[in-house]
């Protein structure tokens, strides 16, 4: 039974991936100043395990700013249910927009890694538009 239970969960992993590796997200950011675009972490439901650190490859820059990545410390929220308060870590994803810049930028970045113990996932690509203002 046990088996399955991970076979499951691995599955729905897998497709949630496949899923999100298309989904492109939104932010807003201000003009002069770095702002955090984007956090990623990886986590199992039913051992709280947290995956490592992953590579991050950025496959689209952005034409006007920088990207940089930080290894961050957090606790998992109350929406993480059994996990609530757990510590973990996750990715963050920093954009300085060019000084002076106002207007739209878009950058690509693909995960991969992070889980380990059995657990099979895909690599993400997450497609951020970014609107300067």
């Amino acid at each position: 039974m046990r088996f399955f239970k991970k076979l499951l969960l691995t599955s729905i992993l897998v497709i949630a991936s496949a899923v999100s590796a298309f989904a492109a997200e939104t932010r807003i950011v201000p003009a002069n100043r770095a702002s955090a675009i984007f956090f990623y972490y990886t986590a199992t439901n039913d051992t709280c395990y947290a995956g490592g650190k992953p590579k991050v490859h950025v496959t689209r820059k952005p034409e006007h700013g920088s990207i940089t990545t930080m290894w961050k410390p957090f606790r998992m929220g109350k929406e993480a249910g059994k996990c609530a308060g757990k510590p973990m870590h996750g990715t963050l994803v920093v954009y300085k927009p060019t000084p002076g810049y106002h207007g739209p930028d878009k950058v690509s970045i693909i995960f991969s890694g992070g889980i380990s113990s059995g657990y099979i996932l895909r690599d993400k690509e997450w497609k951020i538009n970014i609107t300067v203002k």
